[in-house]
């Protein structure tokens, strides 16, 4: 019949526009969910950057990308979320000092305790290191989202600690499983007491521990500032965490989407690194209130500590971090200390 092979000719002028204009022209792209994890308490200012993150790749990828959170640790500690990303249980998470070097060992480099004075020389150093230390992550298998700010350490003490002689004295903490510190402990014959962050502020009440340390935020929100009396104003050592997606998670998010993504996770986590800054800023104002008095160490006890941090870095360059790895900090260090003198 005539009419027979003008079927596909009138299919393709009136049939195929309706399918177009029904979404039934071409299977839809396959929902992705992605499993985040995180230490970070639910409702924290790290958990709305998050959620400010995952609401907008949804609607960048028109819901076809979910991320969904696990906060507080619910997934387990560092160590056990590591795992189940290489297993595939868990696709993405935000890792503290610890969960970083694991995933990306030269990033111990940039928490060598008293390296840097400002955050203007955390900025350079951590602009300059960002391909290498990208590089490495991606050959061990995780693609880096971001950097997460923790801030400056301080020491908080139920005693005055401004010497290296005072914190042998102080019966300092020493945090589990902690490359640096340990080796910190080594080179100056300090012996730390080994105790869970949970089991820190009770350490504090019997007396099991007289000197601890972290970022001011850290000290409030965990309560440790009402057990200790004195604050050494000497930033001991900065802190940086992480964002990181399983390479193989990062296959599933179709590759138009990926540089999105990417750029989601910049935009919203340098928003984070200001509003982190500035609470840390609030929280020494809390200190203060508190009446926790600050111990400060004269210049001749601040180069004691950098002679111990020199002895530090001659024991782990080559072991913790590469090298290579220091060889970088230092040369992005002294370009950034010679660009903020007037």
């Amino acid at each position: 019949m005539v009419l027979t092979p003008q079927l596909p000719t009138i299919m393709r002028k009136h049939l195929l526009p309706l399918l177009l204009a029904a979404g039934l022209q071409l299977p839809a792209t396959a929902a992705v969910t992605l499993k985040f994890a995180t230490l970070a308490p639910d409702g924290s200012t790290w958990m709305q950057t998050f959620d400010a993150v995952r609401k907008e790749i949804g609607e960048v990828s028109g819901g076809n990308i979910k991320v969904k959170a696990f906060p507080s640790g619910v997934l387990g500690e560092e160590k056990d979320v590591l795992f189940k990303m290489k297993v595939g249980q868990v696709d993405s998470a935000g890792f503290l000092g610890a969960g970083t070097s694991q995933v990306c060992p030269d990033a111990d480099a940039l928490m060598v305790p008293m390296l840097f004075r400002t955050y203007e020389e955390v900025d350079a150093v951590l602009a300059g290191m960002g391909p290498h230390l990208e590089a490495q992550a991606l050959k061990n298998g995780y693609v880096l989202l971001g950097w997460t700010e923790i801030g400056f350490n301080y020491l908080y003490s139920t005693v005055p600690v401004k010497s290296l002689d005072d914190l042998r004295r102080a019966k300092p903490w020493a945090l589990q499983n902690d490359k640096l510190l340990t080796e910190l402990f080594k080179a100056g014959g300090i012996s730390g007491i080994p105790v869970s962050v949970g089991d820190v502020l009770v350490s504090l009440q019997t007396g099991l521990l007289q000197t601890v340390f972290a970022p001011p935020l850290a000290a409030v929100s965990m309560q440790w500032h009402t057990r200790v009396k004195f604050r050494n104003d000497t930033r001991l050592m900065y802190s940086v965490g992480g964002v990181f997606l399983s390479a193989r998670s990062w296959e599933k998010i179709p590759a138009d989407l990926r540089p999105k993504v990417k750029e989601i996770f910049a935009k919203h986590l340098a928003e984070l690194r200001v509003k982190v800054r500035k609470s840390n800023d609030e929280a020494l104002q809390v200190l203060e209130k508190q009446g926790v008095q600050v111990a400060a160490s004269t210049p001749e006890q601040v180069v004691e500590f950098e002679k111990l941090r020199d002895a530090t870095v001659a024991g782990l360059n080559g072991r913790a971090f590469s090298n290579e790895a220091w060889s970088q900090v230092m040369k992005h260090l002294e370009t950034a200390r010679a660009a903020a003198k007037p």
